[in-house]
């Protein structure tokens, strides 16, 4: 699938990500990827990140990847989340710039420490349609304003995860999170997810292509 390589700015640095199409007639639904913690090696090479990206590819569901500010080649350090998330939306606001993009099916995704990143933007951003989380971190999800979020959510937690136990997924689904909610639970995956990123690829693609 055909990919290009952008920069784009969050504030006053420069980002850098990939810019993903599928085959077909545009206009095309779309969606943003974020990459999992850069101070522990996350980057949009992630291969979660990949997989997600490959599986709404299939889909016909154009993705952006990127890096957040300080992994790769983005500028600036890293904010602690905080400044992630204007780097968010300014990735958002690059998305829909392109012309073959439909505005109106926007879709987020994100993995562990993106997913944090990505639930505190959802709420406030009108574009977004629908939101995927792969390894939720509580902090991010387990929020009033998330818990509240009534758009389609896909969580996504692996049954051997030590850092996001699946016992505590499955409580934000008792906690009334607002529906619609699938949560999804991979056995044999811990938080890395892998040998399983076909999985992931198949459950966010028919995700998004039904939620889009």
């Amino acid at each position: 699938m055909p990919q290009r390589h952008i920069t784009f700015a969050s504030g006053k640095l420069t980002l850098e990500g990939y810019l993903h199409t599928p085959a077909g007639k545009p206009p095309r639904p779309g969606i943003v990827v974020c990459h999992p913690h850069p101070l522990y090696g996350g980057d949009m090479e992630s291969s979660v990140v990949r997989a997600i990206v490959d599986g709404v590819l299939a889909q016909g569901i154009a993705a952006l990847r990127f890096n957040f500010r300080g992994a790769g080649a983005s500028e600036g350090a890293h904010d602690k989340g905080m400044g992630e998330r204007e780097d968010l939306s300014a990735a958002l606001k690059r998305l829909v710039e392109e012309k073959e993009i439909d505005t109106k099916r926007i879709g987020l995704a994100g993995y562990s420490f993106g997913t944090g990143v990505a639930m505190a933007v959802a709420p406030n951003e009108p574009l977004v349609q629908a939101i995927a989380l792969v390894a939720p971190l509580l902090t991010g999800v387990n929020t009033p304003a998330a818990l509240a979020y009534a758009k389609p959510k896909l969580l996504i937690a692996g049954d051997m995860d030590a850092y996001v136990p699946v016992e505590q997924v499955h409580e934000l689904k008792r906690k009334r999170m607002a529906e619609p909610l699938a949560i999804e639970v991979i056995h044999g995956a811990d938080h890395f997810f892998f040998g399983h990123e076909g999985r992931i690829a198949a459950l966010t693609g028919d995700f998004f292509k039904r939620s889009l």
